[in-house]
């Protein structure tokens, strides 16, 4: 199946939403005040029941990067943010998705998705935190739910039904554009990303947040402006964020008016924004020898932003080509500055598993885990050397702690299947690998490895036990969509 654009992905959602209720006329719609759920049909929970089949169905259908130093970064800057807006307890999942438009989306349950070219493009970190800021805000003011007051109780079951029925049925995006076209026909001024009301509220609830967190308020219009600017090149096709969320000069002047009245203090880039930038440059590569031509140059000329963050990038496009020696060179020049720079290490180590020396990689993984217990980024990148260095068990071992803390993602389920499976585990290999299938949208593949993982377990009965209800859930719930 055609994999098709975020930007469809999402728009496609909040149009089945509007399909399954009334369509109201705009005098019709009553805003209850910020924080008043009463009379509000779409509750917190619907919406995150939403969020979450969305987003199994979302990864089923575009690349979204599991890096876990990109990953674990997104996650701290968003949370840093969601820390000082007007709701720092709503839960929030922020993700990374592999695609080089600049463009950036929340979905129901905050869930909210940032394209990789939107981090390559941000000039700056508070440029960044502004755009991740703006989709705060429609989360915490609850845009949709509001727009909704009035109306009937919203069908979970049938809304996943037809989000799925829209992905997996749909072969190419101008024909889930043609579908679309007709579904937004009565709906389009509700659409949270073309609602200006919504968009206003959220570029001044978002820059409020922005300067809480410690952010530079004029990011936001200086953002604006430049995608305004370059919009004029793009002919018909302007960048992904201008299509989503409009541009105009009086949206840049009311935000750089508001910027203004904030007298911000002068706001230093983190040096992880840097390093994660360069990462994705290299993730993004289908040309490595290019890539590091393109940073050793970048260090020979001075011709950078920030030249840890180029020689760091220039070592892992390094380590990509097979280079590990001058790889190393690289990365201990960048230790001997910042000893106990975290990315680093794990670049070093990376290094050395990747020239085979895995006792060498394995005490820098031991030692990175001394200063950072139970970092995500560490623990999935010391569990890739085990299972490559063939210590299945100690692999799992770190993996269970990480489970049991609370922290459970697509890697680390991919990577307790593989553990298992090495480890000559074949019932919770299977398991293991139906809980990656599921929480990728892959709901009937998920069903197969459970019903392969209890024949492997015919002899443990309370393995089977506890395989077979996991096996009765996923089938109830194919079963409700069906019936939806």
């Amino acid at each position: 199946m055609r994999k098709l654009p975020v930007r469809l992905l999402s728009t496609l959602l909040w149009a089945v939403i509007l399909l399954t209720v009334p369509i109201l006329k705009a005098d019709e719609i009553e805003l209850p005040e910020i924080g008043d759920h009463s009379g509000v049909a779409l509750s917190p929970e619907q919406e995150r029941s939403i969020g979450q089949a969305f987003m199994r169905r979302l990864r089923n259908s575009v690349t979204i990067i599991e890096d876990p130093e990109v990953a674990t970064y997104v996650q701290s800057l968003g949370y840093r943010l969601v820390a000082n807006s007007d709701n720092p307890g709503q839960g929030f999942t922020f993700f990374v998705i592999q695609d080089s438009t600049i463009n950036a989306f929340a979905a129901p349950g905050g869930y909210i998705g940032i394209h990789s070219g939107l981090i390559e493009n941000s000039q700056t970190e508070s440029e960044l935190a502004a755009v991740l800021a703006h989709e705060i805000a429609h989360i915490t003011q609850r845009h949709l739910a509001r727009a909704f007051e009035q109306r009937r109780r919203l069908s979970l079951p049938m809304t996943a039904a037809i989000v799925a029925a829209i992905i997996m049925g749909t072969q190419s995006p101008d024909a889930g554009l043609a579908g679309l076209a007709a579904a937004q026909a009565g709906a389009a001024q509700l659409q949270i990303n073309f609602t200006r009301s919504n968009e206003k509220e959220a570029d001044r609830v978002g820059m409020q947040t922005l300067v809480r967190a410690g952010f530079d308020p004029f990011a936001m219009p200086a953002f604006f402006e430049r995608l305004h600017q370059v919009s004029r090149y793009y002919g018909t096709r302007p960048p992904e964020f201008l299509s989503t969320h409009p541009v105009t000069s009086n949206r840049i002047a009311d935000a750089m008016g508001r910027a203004e009245t904030l007298n911000p203090h002068p706001v230093k880039d983190h040096l992880q924004f840097h390093l994660v930038r360069a990462k994705l440059q290299v993730l993004a590569s289908d040309n490595h020898e290019q890539t590091v031509r393109q940073f050793r140059e970048a260090l020979e000329t001075g011709r950078y932003r920030n030249e840890a963050a180029t020689r760091y990038g220039y070592a892992l496009a390094l380590v990509a080509t097979g280079d590990s020696s001058e790889a190393r060179r690289q990365i201990l020049q960048l230790l001997k500055k910042d000893g106990d720079n975290l990315a680093y290490r794990l670049a070093l180590a990376r290094v050395e598993a990747a020239a085979g020396r895995f006792e060498t990689a394995f005490k820098v993984y031991k030692e990175a885990q001394a200063l950072y217990p139970d970092d995500y980024a560490v623990v999935i990148n010391y569990a890739h050397a085990l299972l490559q260095g063939h210590r299945p068990q100690a692999a799992r071992d770190l993996l269970r702690r990480q489970i049991q803390s609370g922290v459970d993602t697509g890697q680390i389920y991919h990577l307790m299947a593989q553990a298992e499976g090495d480890a000559g585990n074949r019932a919770e290999a299977h398991r293991w690998l139906a809980e990656y299938h599921y929480y990728n949208g892959q709901t009937n593949m998920a069903i197969k490895h459970l019903q392969l993982a209890s024949k492997a377990a015919s002899n443990d009965f309370y393995e089977r036990s506890k395989i077979e209800a996991r096996l009765r859930q996923l089938q109830m719930e194919i079963k409700a969509e069906e019936d939806s």
